[in-house]
């Protein structure tokens, strides 16, 4: 290539996503530097971009002026001024770095004065027609948001946009689709049940499921579903100009009721918003998260030492035990599941389940209305600081103090309903079944609402245990809030771990207390 060769870059953009429409863009202005004989230095793509607002860091827009900074760059081709300018600051930007602008439908050319005149007269008439069309939309907005309508764009998952033509009597632009919000409450559920968002994950894609995308599942989409406002009805506030949506941006008090149907009830949502967006909350979710039944539950009877999940060969066969991190034993694990998953499942059934699990809907009820009176108390304050009343000073810190206790209220509220690992089992009918269908990490939360640990003996050397009945008096739960550990005893008809009736009506008596 000749050192003079001019270095054109290829401009195009549009603000909704439309890959055609880019594509004939780019033929469009690669034409024009065939016919210059320019080269091209790169196609900057800002699909899906606005330029009445600033295109920052990340968009093609501050890539382009990057590389002309860096001398890459001689002429920039759009095909309208439009597509590449709307604003005289842009202008401006481009401007003062002395690259040549050519655009081709509208004939202008920077290279002549006419041309700069050209460009600067057609960007003022687009500002002033973009502040006359922002002006006939404000009321517009303002209606559509105390109507409780969301905007277009990017729909939520759990929900489908609902066209004009099909809308009911209030406007209603959401549907829940069944099949994404299934999954939606399948989260909820799993994440208030005590699993980590990883677990999550684990269990979706190992069941096949997939996003919209048709992408496996991870940590932060599973995260930025479930903090969001809208699968609760809830319509969040406008973004600051320049940043994009993100739910963990705003304060829940600064969102309005919404039209459509929830796929959550709002305290699910605060719960998990409580969880998620917990600044203690550690920074990863990834394999240091508990994977196995009685990982920090089980401990040594002998040393009373941890356990830790072991792969054990033998010249047979390979499989998973359970070892004492003092030496004093290695287990397989299979059995010892199994016999600590049929104790937990005959105590489920015991009688009385249901005053096992904790409900206070008078305290829910009671900070809730302190939550409203505290939001209304803040829009009071707005309207007296918009009258004068209140000095700046005064209404920042009115504001902040407002913001902390409301903050309290939802870190409260989502304490309280988080779901008790039991409430499952309180209407069930066949528990095995309902505890068969949990994740690990939801048996993980049953088991350690139920015992304080599981303790595992040593079975002596030359001794061989090869059945679930065999583990008996070898395996011993320590039952909570029980004065006395349960041992369990072995059923002479079944002959499967049974908790004995005195014992069941013992653990009922004491969770009753």
């Amino acid at each position: 290539m000749a050192s003079d060769t001019v270095q054109a870059a290829i401009y195009v953009r549009q603000s909704v996503r439309e890959d055609q429409g880019i594509a004939q863009q780019i033929a469009d202005c690669r034409r024009r530097l065939v016919a210059e004989e320019w080269a091209e230095v790169d196609v900057y793509d800002d699909n899906r971009t606005s330029a009445t607002k600033d295109r920052g860091t990340g968009t093609a827009w501050a890539r382009m002026l990057e590389d002309i900074d860096a001398g890459r760059v001689q002429v920039v081709v759009a095909v309208a001024a439009a597509r590449l300018l709307r604003r005289v600051e842009d202008v401006l930007e481009l401007t003062k770095r002395d690259v040549r602008i050519v655009t081709l439908r509208d004939g202008i050319d920077t290279a002549t004065n006419g041309g700069k005149m050209m460009l600067y007269m057609l960007v003022l008439m687009a500002e002033a027609e973009i502040e006359e069309k922002e002006a006939r939309a404000l009321p517009y907005r303002a209606s559509r948001r105390e109507a409780g309508h969301p905007t277009s764009g990017l729909v939520p998952y759990g929900y489908r946009w609902v066209p004009k033509l099909e809308r009911d009597a209030k406007g209603t632009r959401f549907a829940i689709v069944p099949e994404e919000a299934e999954i939606i409450r399948y989260m909820s559920a799993e994440l208030l049940g005590g699993t980590t968002l990883a677990a999550i994950v684990d269990a979706l894609n190992a069941d096949g499921k997939r996003t919209r995308a048709g992408a496996r599942w991870r940590s932060s989409t599973v995260r930025r579903i479930l903090i969001s406002p809208f699968h609760a009805a809830k319509l969040p506030p406008a973004m600051p100009e320049g940043k994009p949506y993100r739910a963990d941006r705003f304060t829940w008090s600064e969102c309005t009721p919404g039209t459509w149907a929830e796929i959550l009830p709002e305290d699910a949502v605060l719960a998990a918003r409580g969880l998620l967006l917990d600044d203690a909350r550690r920074s990863h979710d990834g394999d240091t998260r508990p994977k196995w039944l009685l990982s920090t539950i089980g401990r040594c009877a002998g040393c009373h030492g941890p356990l830790r999940s072991a792969q054990t060969k033998t010249t047979a066969t390979s499989y998973r035990a359970y070892r004492c991190t003092a030496g004093c034993f290695v287990r397989p694990a299979a059995l010892i599941e199994e016999y600590v998953t049929r104790a937990a499942v005959d105590v489920l059934s015991a009688p009385g389940l249901l005053s096992w699990v904790d409900d206070d809907p008078e305290s829910i009820e009671v900070l809730r209305a302190r939550r409203e009176a505290l939001s209304a108390l803040r829009a009071e304050d707005e309207e007296l600081y918009r009258a004068r009343k209140l000095s700046p000073a005064m209404f920042s810190r009115l504001v902040d103090e407002n913001a902390a206790e409301i903050a309290d209220i939802d870190r409260e509220l989502a304490e309280i309903v988080r779901v008790n690992p039991l409430a499952a089992f309180v209407s069930g009918d066949d528990v095995r079944d309902l505890w068969d269908g949990l994740s690990v990490g939801r048996r993980r939360a049953v088991l350690s609402a139920l015992v304080d640990h599981v303790e595992v003996s040593p079975v002596g050397k030359g001794r061989r245990v090869l059945t679930v009945e065999a583990v008996e008096g070898t395996v011993s739960m320590g039952w909570r809030r029980v004065e006395r550990r349960r041992s369990l005893d072995t059923g002479a008809t079944t002959r499967t771990p049974k908790v004995p009736d005195e014992a069941r009506n013992a653990i009922v008596r004491a969770l009753n207390k």
